[in-house]
Formats: structure tokens, sequence, C-alpha cells
């Protein structure tokens, strides 16, 4: 992957149009007195499914340009009438992941804060999918790393299942058909997450399928493109 990179999905719900989604490279920065990688990640409802469930989710993570260990993600989540600012820090001297959760409903109501060890490389739910993009997949092989979502770490399985072509509005790609065990402890929600990355060397994800309790979640690469990098990059300061 490459800085400046964006990918952008139309994301759909059982038969109904949902949301847009974006996911950009957006620049390489001091971070934590490293250099690090800044991704942005956007959700947002659209139509009649914005009209009856409103979603505004934005996400940031931080990771390590070299060994693309996670420093920090920032979750920003509108769900309905869920609005809540989660950040998670990823101390990697110390092994440990501190969590401050605030609900923006209240904001007088000071923010819940819990620590919880990790060991000294971690990924978030964001750097995840980078770092699944710098692997060797093979068919019938696993990948393996821990993630923290702001409490206990889990050892994810990703399966590599098989190689296929994926039809979607950017064009007609030859993937592997990935799934990470996210649901078997990550996630609380019941389910299987599937996701689909080229074949070639770029390892785009160019597709996303949730199959949850509410019905299937499926994401689709509708425009790859290149942002233009800032003009100037100040260093990124807690």
């Amino acid at each position: 992957f490459e800085v400046g990179e964006r990918f952008t999905y139309n994301v759909s719900w059982k038969v109904f149009d949902a949301g847009i989604a974006t996911m950009t490279l957006a620049e390489k920065v001091s971070f934590q007195n490293e250099e690090t990688y800044r991704i942005n990640a956007t959700v947002y409802s659209t139509g009649i499914v914005s009209a009856l469930f409103k979603v505004v989710d934005v996400f940031e993570s931080f990771f390590q340009a070299r060994e693309l260990c996670s420093r920090r993600i920032t979750k920003k989540i509108q769900e309905g009438r869920r609005h809540r600012e989660t950040v998670v820090t990823f101390d990697a001297k110390a092994r440990q992941a501190r969590m401050e959760d605030r609900d923006l409903n209240l904001p007088d109501l000071p923010p819940k804060r819990t620590e919880s060890p990790v060991p000294s490389c971690v990924q978030d739910v964001i750097s995840a999918l980078y770092v699944i993009r710098t692997k060797t997949l093979r068919v019938g092989e696993l990948v393996e790393f821990p993630i923290n979502d702001g409490g206990r770490t889990y050892d994810v399985t990703v399966e590599i299942q098989a190689q296929e072509e994926v039809r979607t509005p950017a064009g007609t790609f030859q993937a592997f058909r990935l799934e990470p065990k996210v649901f078997d402890g990550l996630f609380k929600t019941k389910g299987r997450l599937f996701v689909w990355v080229t074949a070639d060397a770029a390892r785009m994800p160019v597709q996303l399928k949730a199959k949850i309790n509410i019905g299937t979640i499926t994401a689709t690469l509708t425009q790859a493109d290149r942002v233009p990098l800032p003009s100037h990059r100040a260093p990124v300061k807690l």
C-alpha cells in the first residue's frame, strides 16, 4: 500500500443500498516519536436505511510504518441514538492498552477509563486489514495475529479459503477470499466476516461481507484512487 490511496465502497444491507464507506491511508507522520501511517476510515448511512437508523462512524488509526504495530485508534460512533467516542492507546514499553470511552450524549459525565495487558505488537480493527495485505497468502493456509479493541486481546485467525473472481463497480478482480475469525470473541455479535483482497501485489480489499443477526451487510469497491498529499505534515502530538 502507498500513502495517498483511498478506497470507496458502496454498502448494502439485504437488498437495500445502505451507505458509503471510505478508507484512506492519509499520510506518514511522527507519532509517539515513531514514523507511523495514519488511516482514516468512515462509514455513513444513506437513503431509506439512514431514515430508519442513521449511522455516522469515523475511525482514525495510527500504526508503525516499519513493524506495523498499532499505536492508537480513535472511534467516533453515531448509530441511532448511540453517540460515543472511544480512544485506545497502545503502550508498547508498558505492554498496556489504555482505553478512554466517552458517552457524547452525556458531555458532563466523566469518561470511562480502563487498562488491559497487550503484547509488544498488537493490531487494532483498522490496522489489521493493512497487516493482512503484507502477508503471503496461499489457499488453505492460516494467518494469525493479536487484535485489541480496548478490552481483552484476542489472537485472531484468518483463513485463506479460495481464489475467485469478484465483480465490482470498480472492475473485475481475481481475489483471495479470507475469513477472519473475529466473531469468536473479539466481537460479541454472532456471525461471520469475509474479506476479498486482490491476488496481485497490491492486495486491494475489494469486498467485505458480514453475515450477522440483522442480515448480510456487504461493502463493495466502487473506486480506488490516490488523493493529494498534504503540503505540510506536522508531527502528531497526544
